[in-house]
This record gives C-alpha cells, sequence and structure tokens, in this order.
C-alpha cells in the first residue's frame, strides 16, 4: 500500500499538476465543494489540482467548444500536465470525438486523470494495442 498524506510545500514543485474539468449544472457553491473534494483525492495520489477549473454547463454531455478552447490554453501555458476529469465520458459522448480531443491533449504532451478511477490515459500516434488510449499509471496498485 502506497504513504499518502499532506506534503511539505517543497515536495510539492515536483508533483505533476492538473486543471480540473467539471461537466456539470450544479450550483457555484456545489461546484466549490466538488473542486475540493477533487482537490485533496489528486494529492492524497501525488497530484497537484490546480486553481483553475473549467466548466461545461449545458443539456448535453459533450464539452463545448469554449470549454476545449480554455482547457487548450492551460495546457499551453505549461503549467498543468495533466486535465483532471471525474469520467472521460464526461468530455464527449461520441468516441471519435473523445480521441480528436485527446490527441490534441497528447499533441501538446499532456495527458489526463479519470478521477472515478485514478487511472491516467495519454493519447500516442502509434498504436501499440487495438486502440490508441493507453493506461500510462496504474493509480497506485504497485507503488514502490
Amino acid at each position: 500500500m502506497c504513504k499518502t498524506g499532506i506534503m511539505p510545500d517543497a515536495a510539492r514543485e515536483n508533483l505533476p499538476a492538473a486543471v480540473l474539468f467539471l461537466n456539470s449544472n450544479k450550483s457555484e457553491e456545489n461546484i466549490r465543494k466538488k473542486a475540493a473534494k477533487a482537490r485533496e483525492k489528486c494529492l492524497s495520489h501525488g497530484i497537484m489540482l490546480g486553481n483553475d477549473v473549467v466548466v461545461n454547463k449545458g443539456p448535453d454531455r459533450d464539452i463545448d467548444r469554449d470549454a476545449v478552447n480554455l482547457i487548450i490554453s492551460f495546457l499551453l501555458t505549461g503549467q498543468y500536465d495533466l486535465v483532471a476529469v471525474d469520467k472521460l465520458a464526461d468530455l464527449a459522448e461520441d468516441g471519435d470525438d473523445l480521441e480528436e480531443f485527446m490527441k490534441d491533449v497528447g499533441n501538446i504532451g499532456a495527458g489526463f486523470l479519470e478521477l472515478s478511477t485514478m487511472n491516467f490515459y495519454m493519447y500516442q500516434k502509434e498504436k501499440p494495442a487495438a486502440d490508441s488510449i493507453i493506461w500510462i499509471w496504474d493509480g497506485g496498485g504497485g507503488c514502490w
């Protein structure tokens, strides 16, 4: 089992950083609570969840173009290594749309953290298996 806990500020500097994406129609107060819970969960797994939260509100589950552009702009600054999302399906219902977004994020050199499973995903151009979305960390099961 991996040790978890609060890390001193100096140790946090080397942790991967993530921008949070939420697909939610909840109130601002509930979104803040959800972000705080996600921040604690990420920190316990060695990931710093940044202060930036991109919220996609709307009638469907597909991420809108403004939210995509905002996430991409945050990643291009270099301050984030990951996009944290509750479930990858929150990004797009359509598999092709999801793959295209993951490809865009992968071209920047960033990946995805699925908060529901704490699995990391990164798009790779070469297909090592039947699909091109591969796990790059098992969420801590084999910690050293």
